[in-house]
C-alpha cells in the first residue's frame, strides 16, 4: 500500500495507520441529495434547505465509475459502492441504470434505504438488472407509532415493499437496522421478535449526532471539552472511504452531512487527485495526529473519532490478534 503521512506516525504507534493507501476501495455517490425520510435521528431535515440540491450527471457518474474500475484493476481489490448518504437511492429516476454500469464495470453495488420508495417494480428492475448485492434497510422501530414518529414515512406501505423483498430475495443478504431514538419499555425486544423469523441479519443501534448536526444526540463528553487529542476514526473512513457529492465534491466521511470540510471535486481532479489532495492531506493527518486540537474540527465533535482510551484499547486488540495469529504479515 502506498504511505499518505510522514513516518513519525508508525502503525506501531497508531495501528489504525495500517489502513493508508493511496486510493479509496468504497465510494458513496449521490447520484442525487433527495430523501423522502423526516427522520429524528438524520440533520436532513434540517440542512437540506440550506443546502444546494441536485442530481449528478450521468457523464460525471461514469467517469467517476471508470476511475474506479481501472483503481481495482491496477492494485487488485474490488471497488465497492453505495448512493447517498444522505439521500434516498430508490428516488432515483432510473437507479437501475446506475446500477448496471457499475456492476459491468466489476464494481461491486450495496444499497442503503429506507424501503419507502423500493416498490415491487422497483425491485424487479433492480435484479433484472443483475444486482445481486446486500440491502441495508433502515427500520427504526416496529410499533407503526414508533416507526412514524422516527422516520416520517408511512408504516404500512413500507413494510409491504420489505416483505415483498423479503419473498424474493436472498434474506441472507438483507440487513436490517433498528436505531432507537427513544423507544418504549419493550420495543426492542418486540422488534426482535418480529424479524426473527426471517433470515435477515439484525443491527440494533443507538442514535449518533453526525458530528453534532443533530445537536441533541451529541455525548455530554464531547460538548463539555473544549480540546482533545485525535487517533484516527474507529471505522478508518477518511483512510478507505470517500464521499462524492452530485456535483463532484468529496466530503470528508459520511458523517460530515453538513458538508463542513471539502477535500477537492471529483470533476475536475478526479478520484486520486482528490485523495492526494493538500486539503485531504492537511484534515486526515489532524485527525490522526494525536496532538491537541479544538472542538470546532469537525471530527473532534464525532462519537467515531479515537481518543486516547480509543487508541489504547485498538492496540490492545492489535496485539492480541497478532499473538493469536504470531504468522500473519501486515500489508502496507
Amino acid at each position: 500500500m502506498g504511505r499518505d503521512f510522514d513516518d513519525r506516525y508508525s502503525v506501531m504507534y497508531n495501528p489504525y495507520l495500517q489502513n493508508l493507501r493511496d486510493y479509496p476501495v468504497k465510494l458513496i455517490v449521490d447520484i442525487h441529495s433527495h430523501c423522502n425520510g423526516r427522520c429524528t435521528i438524520c440533520p436532513y431535515p434540517r440542512l437540506a434547505p440550506k443546502q444546494t440540491q441536485g442530481t449528478m450527471a450521468w457523464d460525471l457518474y461514469t467517469a467517476i465509475m471508470d476511475e474506479f474500475a481501472e483503481l481495482g484493476q491496477q492494485h487488485s481489490f474490488q471497488p465497492q459502492l453505495t448512493y447517498c448518504y444522505m439521500g434516498e437511492p430508490f428516488l432515483a429516476e432510473n437507479l437501475s441504470r446506475y446500477v448496471s454500469y457499475a456492476i459491468k464495470n466489476d464494481v461491486e453495488v450495496y444499497l442503503n434505504t429506507n424501503a419507502a420508495a423500493m416498490t415491487s417494480k422497483q425491485i424487479e428492475t433492480l435484479l433484472a438488472c443483475g444486482f445481486d448485492g446486500k440491502f441495508h434497510l433502515s427500520v427504526h422501530g416496529i410499533t407503526p407509532a414508533v416507526y412514524e414518529r422516527i422516520m416520517g414515512l408511512e408504516f404500512a406501505p413500507t413494510m409491504a415493499n420489505i416483505h415483498y423483498l423479503l419473498e424474493n430475495y436472498d434474506q441472507t443478504k438483507i440487513c436490517i437496522r433498528g436505531v432507537d431514538d427513544g423507544w418504549p419499555t419493550g420495543e426492542k425486544q418486540r422488534w426482535m421478535d418480529y424479524w426473527a423469523p426471517y433470515s435477515v441479519k439484525l443491527e440494533y443501534l443507538p442514535p449518533i449526532s453526525r458530528c453534532g448536526s443533530v445537536k441533541r444526540l451529541l455525548p455530554n463528553k464531547i460538548r463539555q471539552s473544549n480540546q482533545t487529542r485525535l487517533y484516527g476514526c474507529r471505522l478508518h473512513h477518511p483512510l478507505v472511504e470517500m464521499v462524492i457529492l452530485f456535483d463532484g465534491q468529496a466530503v470528508m466521511c459520511c458523517q460530515d452531512m453538513a458538508r463542513k470540510i471539502i477535500w477537492g471535486n471529483v470533476a475536475q481532479l478526479g478520484i486520486t487527485g482528490v485523495w492526494s489532495s493538500p486539503t485531504r492531506k492537511k484534515t486526515v493527518d489532524l485527525l490522526y495526529s494525536g496532538k491537541p486540537i479544538s472542538k470546532a474540527f469537525l471530527c473532534a465533535r464525532c462519537e467515531q473519532a479515537l481518543g486516547p482510551a480509543g487508541l489504547f484499547q485498538s492496540m490492545i486488540q492489535t496485539a492480541w490478534k497478532k499473538l493469536r495469529s504470531p504468522h500473519k504479515i501486515l500489508q502496507r
